[in-house]
């Protein structure tokens, strides 16, 4: 049935993109943001404002959009939240804590590394190939710009994510555990994974 779509993988171009790509962004990861953020309207506000577009991968059919990838690599997220955008919604003793939290478990990546951030498609477009195609787009963008690696997490509570990855090359580098302190959030570890770009393409 994916065979059936006409999937163009692009980079975000277009501020009316952003409103069809946060909801797919928060559909696939709402039990996490949740755990963060609880107010669905204060979440979406919040990262639709802090958004670095040009880190953004889409996968497009027919101008909708069906799918989406946060890059982040040489020290740039494709989501920096700042102190100032949080304090328009908390008081400012809530808003450093969060803040501190996220530096804190934003991870720092290696020189040479593309680091697949978020990975979400649209909820009626799952089970066709687009996260696939995704990860492809990501991997030949990393090629093409001479980065040595991609890295990706997954958590334990996904382990048809993670076959996925190791299908199309990635290899556990290490496994992290949280244990109770991101239950709320659904898992309690995740696995680093790597692809390493072939270096004779």
């Amino acid at each position: 049935m994916g065979n059936d779509l006409n999937i163009e993988i692009t980079n975000f171009t277009e501020d009316f993109q952003k409103s069809d790509m946060m909801r797919i962004f928060y559909d696939s990861f709402e039990r996490k943001i949740t755990a963060f953020i609880k107010s669905k309207q204060k979440a979406l506000s919040i990262f639709e404002n802090s958004l670095n577009t040009d880190r953004i991968m889409l996968a497009v059919e027919d101008k909708k959009i069906t799918g989406m990838a946060g890059l982040h690599y040489d020290d740039r997220n494709f989501t920096d939240i700042k102190y100032g955008t949080l304090k328009t919604h908390y008081n400012p003793l809530k808003s450093f804590f969060m803040y501190w939290i996220i530096r804190l478990t934003t991870p720092k990546i290696k020189e040479g590394t593309v680091r697949i951030d978020s990975l979400a498609v649209d909820k009626s477009y799952r089970g066709k190939g687009i996260g696939t195609k995704l990860i492809k787009g990501v991997i030949e963008f990393a090629r093409q710009n001479n980065y040595s690696q991609v890295l990706l997490e997954v958590v334990n509570t996904n382990p048809m994510a993670k076959a996925l990855y190791e299908r199309m090359g990635f290899k556990v580098k290490k496994k992290v555990n949280f244990y109770f302190f991101t239950r709320s959030a659904g898992f309690s570890s995740e696995y680093i994974m790597v692809y390493k770009i072939p270096e004779n393409l």
